[in-house]
């Protein structure tokens, strides 16, 4: 609802394509927010809509789909502005500290014993 010229919005659809997604990039587009679409191809209905299209190959072909690349880019475009922004990385520094204090991880050195 507040979406707008300041805003940035990413969608993700691929074969078949959600109707729903298309049509929130629309209404993000039509209020004037960047929109990047991540698909498997220029000829995707996102395509269309976005300014900036993002193209990772899925093979939905088989009777399980397979979604590895489009993960792979979405977990590079997290680090990446993750990477860029000093305090999510205190943030997670944080977190690291926390979480060690507090025992939520086993570590291998616990496992062995």
């Amino acid at each position: 609802l507040r979406v707008g010229p300041e805003d940035v919005v990413i969608g993700l659809s691929f074969p078949r394509y959600s109707s729903r997604t298309v049509q929130a990039l629309r209404f993000a587009r039509d209020r004037g927010a960047g929109v990047v679409a991540l698909t498997d191809s220029e000829t995707s209905p996102l395509a269309e809509t976005a300014t900036e299209l993002l193209l990772a190959q899925s093979d939905m072909a088989s009777f399980v789909d397979s979604l590895v690349a489009p993960l792979s880019l979405i977990n590079a475009l997290l680090v990446a502005i993750a990477r860029s922004k000093s305090d999510v990385v205190e943030h997670f520094e944080r977190l690291e500290h926390i979480w060690d204090e507090y025992g939520v991880f086993v570590s291998m050195e616990e496992e062995d014993q």
